[in-house]
C-alpha cells in the first residue's frame, strides 16, 4: 500500500521544471551573442553554428516551458543545428548580387 511519503509530491514535477528552466536561462546567458562574436572574428564558422544552434534551441525550449510543454531538447538542438548552418537571407542576397555583378559586370 502506498503511503503519502511514497507518492511523489505534486510540486516535485514543478520543481524539476523550474530547475530545468533556470539551467537553460543560465546556459543561454553564457552563450552571449554568437553573431557579434563571429562578426568580430572571435568564433570560427563551426563554433558559430554550434553556439547559434544552442541559443536557438535554449530559447525555443524556454518558450515551450512557458506554454506548459516539455521540449525534447536533444531533438530541438539537432533541428536548430541544421537551421543555424543554413545561410541567412542577407548572405543569400549578397551572394546573388555578387554573382550578378560578376556575370553582368558592375562597371556599365
Amino acid at each position: 500500500m502506498d503511503t503519502e511519503e511514497d507518492m511523489p509530491r505534486p510540486d516535485e514535477l514543478r520543481d524539476g521544471t523550474v530547475a530545468e528552466v533556470n539551467a537553460l536561462r543560465d546556459l543561454l546567458s553564457q552563450i552571449g551573442d554568437p553573431d557579434a562574436a563571429h562578426d568580430a572574428g572571435v568564433l570560427d564558422d563551426d563554433e558559430y553554428v554550434e553556439r547559434k544552434a544552442r541559443k536557438l534551441a535554449y530559447t525555443s525550449a524556454l518558450a515551450a516551458y512557458a506554454n506548459g510543454e516539455v521540449p525534447d531538447l536533444p531533438a530541438l538542438l539537432e533541428q536548430m543545428r541544421e537551421q543555424a548552418s543554413q545561410p541567412t537571407q542577407t548572405e543569400t542576397n549578397t551572394a546573388n548580387i555578387d554573382y550578378l555583378l560578376m556575370t553582368v559586370g558592375g562597371d556599365q
